[in-house]
């Protein structure tokens, strides 16, 4: 919508809502900022990505509290500029830290990544979340093309990409963020479908818990394995001139002598692999510490509080995703409606 198109009381109307949603929303990233950075029990991969993204919303937030003052500045002023550089910086980052929870779900249920390994990708997201916008905003403030001017100018209740330029927004800005905001919704389709199978094998684990069902922990990429150990007795005569122990060296090999009055035991270990829906064990009672029965409920334990966790990861981030479509879905249809009036 263009601010010709607005009447004075109008545009008062919208600043004054723009900034008091404004307060808001610098309240809620305050809250964010602290609450991760006081809580160590926040401090989580998914966690951490929205308070990296907080960063962005407080300084877009900066600039939308200025609202029209860029615009009654001028649009060759240093605030109208300063205030254009902001939103096109970070406007995009919500939807793109988005896509980077999205891709953090992902390398956990498929490519099996744990903490340490989704952190060391995080350089790579400040990458594509705040450095590409970056460039793109500091070239903007340099090109200044007759007759439409600076690329910053007046954007109807603030400075951003004028309205000669609308076509700018849509190319460099809602363009990449729906891409992002799609790309995330795939991801958490095929992520959703995966977490669905699981859940359903860990149902079928609380209905029967002594049997070995295989659940597959997200976080790692071990086998269960039923071990086996078996001995015997194995009596041999003994010399009654033998000492206690007699232990020699002949050639390369290495014998040991029992003790006089000692029985000689023969010790198996074998492991085979544990079969999905095989039970070692009595089904009736439950299963010894040291039974394949019981190693097989621990280590599927462990794996339903990994996919338990999983599961809480992609809530919170769908939970983002979802407020992230509310929020682009308006803004788009109104770049859309300039570009026709234009």
């Amino acid at each position: 919508m263009a601010t010709r198109q607005l009447t004075p009381y109008q545009l008062r109307t919208l600043e004054t809502t723009e900034r008091v949603a404004s307060c808001f929303s610098v309240v809620g990233t305050i809250f964010i900022m602290l609450t991760f950075v006081w809580s160590p029990k926040f401090r989580k991969p998914v966690n951490r990505l929205i308070f990296y993204a907080s960063w962005g919303n407080a300084l877009c937030n900066v600039a939308t509290l200025m609202s029209q003052s860029g615009i009654r500045a001028g649009r060759d002023s240093h605030l109208c500029q300063f205030q254009g550089f902001l939103i096109q910086m970070f406007l995009p980052a919500d939807a793109l830290w988005n896509l980077c929870m999205a891709i953090n779900v992902y390398m956990t249920l498929f490519k099996k990544y744990n903490a340490q390994r989704l952190k060391a990708l995080e350089w790579k997201y400040h990458i594509i979340c705040y450095a590409l916008p970056f460039i793109v905003a500091v070239v903007y403030l340099f090109i200044d093309i007759s007759p439409r001017g600076k690329i910053y100018g007046p954007a109807s209740l603030w400075c951003w990409i004028a309205i000669e330029w609308v076509a700018l927004r849509i190319a460099l800005v809602y363009g990449p963020a729906w891409i992002a905001i799609f790309t995330s919704f795939a991801l958490y389709a095929i992520s959703g479908y995966e977490i669905f199978q699981k859940r359903q094998q860990l149902r079928a684990f609380n209905n029967d818990p002594y049997h070995p069902v295989a659940i597959e922990n997200p976080f790692t990429s071990f086998k269960t394995t039923e071990v086996k150990i078996t001995h015997e007795v194995a009596r041999r005569p003994y010399d009654n001139n033998q000492g206690n122990l007699d232990m020699f060296i002949c050639g390369d090999e290495r014998h040991l002598q029992p003790a006089k009055g000692y029985d000689e035991y023969s010790v198996n270990i074998s492991s085979t692999p544990l079969s999905p829906g095989v039970d070692s064990s009595t089904p009736d009672a439950p299963p010894t510490p040291g039974s394949a029965a019981a190693v097989s409920y621990r280590n599927n334990r462990v794996a339903m509080e990994a996919n338990t966790a999983a599961w809480g990861y992609t809530k919170v981030a769908l939970l983002f995703f979802v407020s992230l479509l509310i929020t682009w879905t308006i803004p788009t249809s109104d770049q859309e409606i300039a570009i026709d009036a234009d």
